[in-house]
């Protein structure tokens, strides 16, 4: 299961850098994807005489700006013609969605990721005595995918007495086995689609499961127009919120302008930071964001993290530049 993070952000770089020449017009390469940089590699850059000229010097706040008014231009991700699925119920939901019911979304996604997980499961258990071995395997995992099966899932298995733990697991198995009967993974656009407009019209949940866990499948090659749209829509999104005083939207955009990947700084113990394969590096955005995310009410456990990360970008910048950041607002 580790590997499917990492999976994920393969995928996603790789669609970044095919978004990159696919969607940006020559005079704009160079420029990142939710605006353009002052950082000294960027002025470096517009300096040589050999480049193609950049115009005029952007404001951080007309990069947001110019940020918020691509996100509104790009077309909602379209969803195919509706046919009948493997459930009555997930139809129901997805026609509700369609007409802008966002919760119906969202409870589609869950139930399909789900029955995903389900069949999964499924697919490797030759027993009929419940809970089979790998269920119970599964759900004792600390992996996201199989600990969203049911919220009461830790409750029943930290029941100390065995029988009465296995007969409660095998009672949720028998549960899901009969939610989930004759399940059939739905295209990858349908999931695709519903899942953005949970994150756009939903709770805050619904847009951070957007972010943090793009509805995505590793290695599956029709997946890549999805994964090209999310990192184009990701940044614009969490770049957007940010700009309206969202905390969790600063930290991220710092974070993702820092690193690459959870691995470079495995003593941060960092979850997998898949917007990060979608924002190229910028020391002096991630110092702004960081400190930005500081001067607020910082949860303790981010904040040493964002202290950690703004000891390392600073030293990428000048005593100018650190001194102006501090002090910088969107």
């Amino acid at each position: 299961m580790r590997a499917l993070p990492a999976a994920i952000a393969v995928l996603l770089g790789l669609a970044c850098g095919y978004a990159y020449t696919r969607y940006t017009a020559p005079g704009d390469r160079g420029q990142a994807a939710t605006g353009a940089s002052d950082s000294p590699a960027g002025n470096a850059s517009a300096d040589s005489a050999t480049r193609t000229p950049r115009r005029g010097p952007r404001t951080i706040a007309s990069a947001a700006s110019d940020s918020a008014a691509r996100l509104r231009e790009l077309p909602q991700p379209p969803l195919p013609p509706a046919t009948a699925s493997w459930s009555p119920l997930q139809d129901s939901l997805r026609r509700r969605a369609e007409a802008g019911d966002a919760a119906a979304a969202a409870e589609w996604l869950q139930r399909d990721s789900r029955c995903y997980s389900m069949n999964a499961i499924s697919l490797r258990d030759d027993s009929t005595e419940l809970p089979t071995r790998n269920f119970v395997q599964a759900v004792s995992s600390a992996s996201p995918r199989f600990q969203s099966l049911d919220p009461g899932l830790p409750e029943l298995a930290a029941i100390a007495d065995e029988d009465e733990r296995r007969k409660a697991l095998g009672s949720l198995q028998q549960r899901l086995r009969d939610e989930c009967r004759d399940y059939a993974p739905q295209p990858p656009s349908v999931r695709y689609a519903l899942a953005e407009m949970a994150a756009r019209l939903g709770s805050d949940k619904d847009f951070w499961r957007f972010i943090n866990e793009p509805p995505l499948v590793a290695n599956y090659s029709r997946d890549v127009e999805q994964a090209i749209d999310w990192a184009r829509r990701a940044p614009l999104m969490v770049q957007e919120r940010a700009r309206s005083g969202d905390a969790d939207a600063a930290y991220a955009l710092g974070l993702a302008y820092a690193i690459d990947n959870a691995r470079e700084m495995p003593d941060l113990r960092l979850p997998p930071q898949y917007l990060a394969a979608a924002i190229g590096n910028d020391p002096l955005q991630a110092y702004r964001w960081l400190n930005l995310y500081l001067r607020g009410n910082a949860d303790p456990d981010r904040a040493a993290v964002a202290q950690q990360l703004i000891a390392r970008v600073g030293a990428q910048l000048s005593a100018e530049q650190r001194a102006q950041a501090q002090q910088w607002s969107p």
